[in-house]
């Protein structure tokens, strides 16, 4: 409160009091000691001046009302030694507190101060960094704790510059030396990298620097951090490594890698390229289709691709052809993906490529060479064919025969009177029985003869098998082979090329026949046998009881040219197994000598469809 309110408060007071005394007729002396009592209130509130004003007032007042002087006097002495007394103990009072709160900030501040230096240590480990001051003059060196942990030595060391060089590894000491001497000697700041090599024998990169400055006397003197960059110089090390291992796989490899822009021109290509004849330098700034020789031959493709990476997709295994510097064609396979900034804007492409030419090549000879299978096996049909001849010419000579007779006997019983036209007509049905039999011998013969391509139908083998039987009944009769059937029912239908596998069964069938040609010891029975085995698969077995299969030449039975008859191609088993195995299937054969063979053929229910080989494009 400011002393214009303490002398309002104490005039309001004064009057006050001196009203009432003079309203209830108080005498002076107890009037006197009221306002002694707002003398001394008004003291407490701290303001002199108010207090001397006050008494003054009431000095004033008194004598005002003829108060004795010497009443006057003893009052104001009283008055004025109170308001001493007062104002000494409120000073003593203000002194405590004052020393109070000195003491108070004096434990704040240094509670803050071991605070600060608790989290300045914690984040001097937390990074390992140490800091460190050097005083050049007298060569006093001060470290912080997180330094001393750096150097491996406890705070009871004493750090001075040969104890920092002695821990400094021997490649490195004279570099530190040097740095150190000529810092000083120019007085200016420095940085630096340099190894510890420490008593256990490990080895500690530190990253040093320090700043120069003049103490109070004007000496130099430097401060500085101590950071260990170990770990981070592991990482770089095996980064280093993983580029150059990178690197040189790169360089040995035969593959090249490539970057395209957005626009898909090609901004970067590796020197392997240049094995092949193709100059790197040469496809910068091209887009793929520019410099590809099947780009119009192969417009499909080539559109696919194109929709492939304006979408940024990635993509794998993209065949396509080009030629080199000297004009010579070959084929690339390339793949690439699609690179992304942090924002999602599409970059461009990365991605390597490979020279494939011998790959396409063979897979083209490896084309040639099927289609020539294909019409060896052709020609191996109607060869057989004309050997089955006899055997086709009585199948189908027994429903022309029999149509002969039928309509004979038709003639006969139309001739009749009256005319037996029940009988006639049972023999008219007869001649179209016969007529469908010989239409349907002639339609397999037409179908092996008939130069197709594979077509796959639902096919049941034990049906194949009735079928091959009658097309060489007459085989099997001229060379005396009776044929045992061992079918088993409710097979499941297979889903393969009829008249390959009627190859194939005609061929083992034909095979028995003559295997057992100089059997004569024995009866000939050529047994056909079909089951399914465990995993699913339909088996078709031919056995025969002739001459058996030698073991040296067990192993060559399948092979193209090999036979065992003096007349034979050699080729007849060879086809067999190209045309099972690409219905993805196996065929076998067992025995012993002189004691007949088995070949067996193993059919899956569903072609597994066998991958050609040809790259293509994947998005």
């Amino acid at each position: 409160m400011g002393l214009p309110a303490q002398l309002l408060l104490g005039t309001v007071a004064l009057a006050t009091l001196s009203f009432g005394a003079f309203f209830l007729n108080v005498d002076l002396t107890s009037t006197a000691f009221a306002y002694l009592i707002v003398v001394l209130l008004l003291s407490l509130m701290g303001s002199l001046a108010a207090s001397i004003a006050v008494i003054l007032s009431v000095v004033g007042l008194a004598y005002f009302f003829n108060a004795a002087i010497l009443t006057l006097v003893i009052f104001s002495l009283a008055s004025v030694v109170a308001v001493g007394l007062n104002r000494y103990v409120l000073q003593q009072d203000r002194l405590l507190e004052t020393g109070a709160k000195a003491q108070r900030g004096e434990k704040q501040t240094g509670d803050a101060l071991h605070q600060s230096e608790a989290y300045l240590a914690q984040a001097q480990e937390l990074s390992r960094t140490g800091s460190f001051g050097w005083k050049v003059a007298s060569g006093e060196i001060l470290w912080s704790r997180e330094t001393f942990r750096i150097f491996q030595c406890d705070a009871a060391t004493k750090p001075t510059m040969q104890f920092v060089l002695q821990r400094t590894h021997p490649e490195d000491r004279a570099a530190v030396q040097r740095i150190l001497e000529q810092a000083s000697d120019d007085e200016e700041d420095y940085d630096h990298e340099y190894r510890l090599l420490l008593p256990d024998g490990s080895v500690k990169h530190l990253h040093s620097l320090a700043r120069a400055v003049r103490d109070a006397s004007g000496n130099i003197e430097f401060v500085g951090a101590v950071t260990d960059i170990t770990a981070t110089k592991v990482v770089e090390q095996e980064l280093r490594e993983s580029e150059q291992r990178f690197r040189d796989y790169a360089e040995t490899a035969s593959d090249w890698f490539w970057e395209s822009g957005p626009d898909h021109r090609m901004t970067r290509v590796t020197d392997p390229a240049n094995a092949i004849g193709i100059v790197s330098s040469r496809l910068i700034g091209q887009v793929p289709w520019e410099f590809a020789a099947d780009f119009e031959s192969e417009p499909e493709k080539w559109r696919q691709f194109r929709a492939t990476i304006d979408a940024h997709l990635p993509f794998r295994d993209f065949v396509y052809r080009t030629s080199n510097e000297i004009g010579a064609s070959f084929y690339v396979q390339a793949s690439g993906k699609p690179i992304f900034d942090g924002s999602g804007k599409f970059l461009g492409y990365r991605g390597g490529a490979a020279d494939v030419s011998s790959a396409v090549r063979a897979k083209q000879a490896e084309q040639e060479l099927r289609e020539v299978k294909a019409e060896l096996a052709h020609v191996t049909r109607v060869t057989t064919l004309g050997e089955l001849t006899a055997s086709i010419a009585h199948e189908i000579n027994q429903p022309l025969a029999g149509v002969i007779a039928n309509a004979d006997a038709c003639i006969r019983w139309l001739q009749h009177d009256p005319p037996d036209l029940e009988a006639a007509r049972r023999s008219v049905e007869w001649i179209i029985d016969d007529g469908k039999r010989a239409s349907e011998v002639i339609l397999r013969v037409r179908a092996l003869a008939k130069k197709t391509d594979f077509e796959k139908v639902s096919l049941d083998v034990n049906d194949l098998a009735r079928d091959t039987i009658a097309l060489v009944h007459r085989e099997l009769s001229s060379h005396a082979v009776s044929v045992r059937t061992n079918l088993a029912p409710n097979l499941p239908k297979i889903f393969r090329d009829r008249i390959q596998l009627q190859q194939v069964m005609i061929n083992l069938v034909m095979n028995g026949i003559d295997a057992m040609d100089s059997v004569e010891d024995c009866s000939r029975e050529l047994v056909i046998r079909s089951s399914q085995n465990d995993s699913g698969r339909v088996v078709v077995a031919v056995t025969d009881c002739g001459i058996g299969i030698r073991p040296e030449v067990a192993e060559r039975l399948f092979n193209p040219f090999f036979t065992t008859k003096s007349a034979g191609l050699g080729m007849g088993l060879s086809i067999c197994r190209s045309i099972v195995e690409a219905h993805g299937g196996w065929i076998s054969a067992s025995g012993k000598d002189g004691f007949g063979a088995t070949f067996e053929v193993v059919l899956p229910l569903q072609q597994e469809e066998a991958c050609d080989g040809v790259p293509r494009l994947v998005a």
